[in-house]
């Protein structure tokens, strides 16, 4: 008995080898093309009316690849609470314009009108917001996977039962949320850092102060 035991252990510690030995390491030198996202700090808004909670996050992206490209987003939200938040999801159509009130941008447009062809060249980015229907209030960290961005993919197998699937090269980012989300609403949260990062987005001074170590405040990952 102690025998298979054995047996089965080395298997599987084996499995998980060879698992973490394929699994890519994005960087951030991309092999095919990727756009330029930049974003602000994410926040919550609570709808007055309705009583509902959001996280919202400003983002511009720059097409500086050498050919016309096609944007179609997908922001997911992941909570320390376990939950999986997939962007504009129960969001009506009236919050997006009380969001869009609020920041008063007129180079601003929705996500649906968004998505599409954009062309090369700073004069071609394209600004918009992505909104969230809060779950859980109570969460403490939040992250971000931003993808869309990138043409890179990887394909990864199962060492047991080979069965494949596709990676795709994205952006993570994450935020801590610093107290209750009434207290702290509309303000922009404080990054947390991504941990084992390869990318150039550092911490500035004062945010490695607030949380320690050199980590990197976001970056590339095949996910």
């Amino acid at each position: 008995m102690r025998f298979f035991l054995s047996i089965l252990i080395l298997i599987t510690v084996a499995s998980w080898v060879q698992v973490s030995n394929a699994y890519p390491k994005a960087t951030d030198k991309a092999v095919r093309w990727q756009l330029r996202l930049d974003t602000s700090d994410l926040r919550f808004y609570r709808d007055r009316e309705s009583g509902e909670g959001y996280w919202i996050l400003v983002y511009e992206v720059t097409n500086e690849t050498n050919s016309d490209r096609l944007w179609v987003p997908s922001f997911e939200l992941v909570t320390d609470r376990g939950e999986i938040i997939a962007d504009s999801d129960n969001v009506p159509r009236v919050i997006q314009l009380r969001v869009f009130d609020i920041f008063d941008d007129p180079l601003m447009v929705p996500q649906s009108d968004a998505i599409g062809p954009i062309l090369q060249g700073e004069e071609n980015a394209i600004k918009s917001i992505v909104i969230w229907k809060a779950g859980r209030e109570d969460v403490r960290e939040i992250q971000v996977f931003a993808d869309g961005v990138s043409g890179d993919t990887f394909e990864v197998f199962h060492p047991i039962n080979g069965e494949s699937r596709k990676l795709r090269r994205v952006i993570q980012l994450s935020w801590f949320v610093n107290g209750s989300v009434d207290q702290i609403a509309l303000k922009p949260l404080p990054k947390r850092a991504v941990s084992g990062g390869t990318s150039i987005f550092r911490l500035s001074t004062d945010e490695k102060d607030g949380i320690g170590g050199n980590d990197v405040q976001r970056k590339w990952i095949f996910r």
